[in-house]
């Protein structure tokens, strides 16, 4: 599955890959809804997805920058 755009930005305002940063927070025993709040806090509102969207990009690592 191809990075969406949401992903780009996430990626760039995080400053490293969002699957790991979620994984991270899976690993501290975040729920699903609470890594969706996290990641819209820690984006300053800019990336406002569902709790699903969250567990999608965990489960696909993103690619390697080029």
């Amino acid at each position: 599955m191809a990075i969406t755009p949401q992903q780009k930005l996430a990626r760039l305002l995080l400053g490293r890959p969002v699957d790991q940063w979620i994984q991270e927070r899976r690993a501290a025993g975040r729920s699903w809804r609470l890594i969706t709040r996290d990641l819209y806090e820690a984006t300053n509102g800019q990336i406002d997805v569902t709790h699903e969207t969250v567990r999608a990009w965990a489960a696909e690592p993103e690619p390697a920058a080029s």
